[in-house]
């Protein structure tokens, strides 16, 4: 048989050898190139060291699981790899001796370099800088405060211009704290529970359709002896420091338990994941900020309108949509939101705004002995809550750690000029920011390097099993996320 003359559109092995080679080469070296560029230009990657800005972003800690409800937590170490004494934020838990921890690094973000050489720095987002008194070192802080404004921290909350500065349901997400989920059952909820089941005006105990399962909450019709009345899943907050019933405070599991957590957090917030029966007649929730109580009705399959009142008083709201108002015969799924920050109560079904924010500058006088901070509440028949959490806000504080200083823009309002801006951590209680700096509270637009967008690699890890032995940790790729 005879066989074909090489010809140009048919090349020797050989030379096709040398040409996939060359190819592979080229290859590798327009993405070196194409890295160097995009890392140069376009994103950086940073080590976050610290946790100043946990819990949305994680220094070096330890990782926790509580013995006593399951729960997830981290706490934070210093330089030395030492760590605070651990409790868990979720249920009080604080035998951790038989029980250590495992060691983490500090969250992997992807920093956006450009991003302000086209726009300015905007309000509640987290930015990259120069640290004004190093340049040196970069700084990861959220900016609170803009070019000729004046900013002050009165009982927690960040002023703008004699006003609270209020935030969007975004940046409410973005900055909201966990305070309990009750998907992790404490272990010692018989003797304490942190929900309770009252119904009616005056919140009597029994009897309640609701009912805790492994599952989560459940609630069935059961008769009111043709009472029309709510029926209330009350949450009951546990002070993880004090080992009692308290109102919200401050506390960060975040620094465990050897930092005091002296400052009540009037701002809290209800997120819960429904199932709705088709007899369900309506919705409620239940907020207290502060001497405030705010009680939202949201009716379910009907034309009626969604209620808010404060006090006892009805207010006028701007109603946008009711997702809850299609009538249906199946149960239907819903995640519900609903915040008290910031002098703004805002609800959200499936995401989107129920109402207009009711903002008020008028709040009542304080009063900050109340343990049961938000409530659940429905009319008529089934429902199921399996997914519920109680949030607060952030309360940024006038010391750092146990060192107190004369703090900038606390006493008095902090007059910004052009291009100057004030940054906060997150973790307020231990985060060195624009409060305590000696040289000055400004970061000038100029310092700016960018915006962190993604945690890429992130700090939390979990372990790698194989045969049902954990063989080494890993990043947890769940925690990949987002930040805002």
């Amino acid at each position: 048989m005879s066989t074909l003359p090489p010809t140009l559109d048919s090349p020797e092995p050989e030379n096709l050898s040398a040409g996939v080679v060359r190819q592979t080469v080229e290859l590798l070296a327009l993405l070196c190139v194409g890295v160097i560029l995009f890392r140069a230009f376009a994103a950086e990657a940073y080590v976050v060291p610290t946790g100043s800005m946990a819990p949305t972003l994680l220094g070096r800690h330890l990782d926790f699981t509580c013995p006593g409800c399951g729960f997830r937590f981290d706490v934070g170490v210093d330089e030395e790899a030492h760590s605070a004494r651990p409790v868990c934020p979720n249920c009080g838990q604080s035998d951790f001796d038989r029980r250590p921890g495992v060691v983490s690094g500090g969250d992997r973000v992807l920093v956006q370099k450009l991003v302000y050489e086209f726009r300015a720095p905007r309000r509640w987002e987290v930015a990259v800088f120069q640290y004004p008194a190093d340049l040196s070192q970069a700084y990861v802080k959220r900016v609170v405060g803009l070019p000729g404004e004046s900013v002050q921290i009165v009982d927690g909350d960040v002023w703008i211009n004699d006003r609270v500065a209020r935030k969007s349901l975004h940046d409410i997400r973005a900055t909201r704290i966990l305070t309990h989920d009750g998907r992790y059952a404490p272990a010692d909820s018989n003797r304490y529970p942190r929900w309770e089941f009252r119904r009616g005006p005056k919140l009597q105990l029994e009897p309640s359709g609701w009912s805790q399962g492994r599952d989560g909450f459940h609630h069935e019709l059961v008769d009111y002896s043709g009472i029309d009345t709510d029926d209330w899943l009350i949450y009951r907050h546990w002070d993880p420091i004090l080992e009692r019933y308290g109102p919200v405070r401050d506390h960060y599991g975040y620094n465990g338990r050897d930092l005091d957590s002296n400052n009540i957090v009037k701002d809290v917030g209800l997120e819960a994941r429904v199932r709705i029966g088709p007899a369900v007649e309506e919705l409620s929730i239940m907020l207290r900020s502060a001497g405030d109580r705010f009680i939202v009705r949201i009716p379910v399959g009907g034309d009626e309108p969604v209620r808010l009142t404060r006090n006892g008083t009805s207010r006028r709201i701007e109603l946008r949509e009711n997702p809850l108002a299609v009538a249906t015969v199946e149960e239907t799924e819903h995640l519900v939101e609903a915040y008290a920050f910031d002098q703004r109560v805002a609800v959200a079904i499936d995401g989107e705004l129920v109402f207009e924010p009711f903002d008020y500058d008028d709040p009542a006088e304080p009063r900050y002995n109340d343990e049961s901070p938000a409530a659940l509440g429905v009319r008529g028949g089934a429902m199921a809550a399996p997914d519920l959490k109680i949030y607060r806000d952030i309360h940024y504080t006038s010391s750092l750690g146990a060192i107190h200083r004369h703090p900038h823009g606390v006493s008095e309002p902090y007059e910004l000029k052009r291009d100057e801006y004030f940054v906060l951590g997150d973790n307020s209680p231990v985060s060195n920011d624009s409060r305590f700096w000696a040289s000055g509270p400004v970061v000038p637009r100029s310092m700016f390097l960018g915006k962190p967008f993604l945690v890429h690699l992130p700090g939390r890890v979990m372990a790698l099993e194989v045969f049902g032995r954990s063989v080494y940790w890993i990043p947890d790729p769940r925690r990949i996320r987002y930040i805002h």
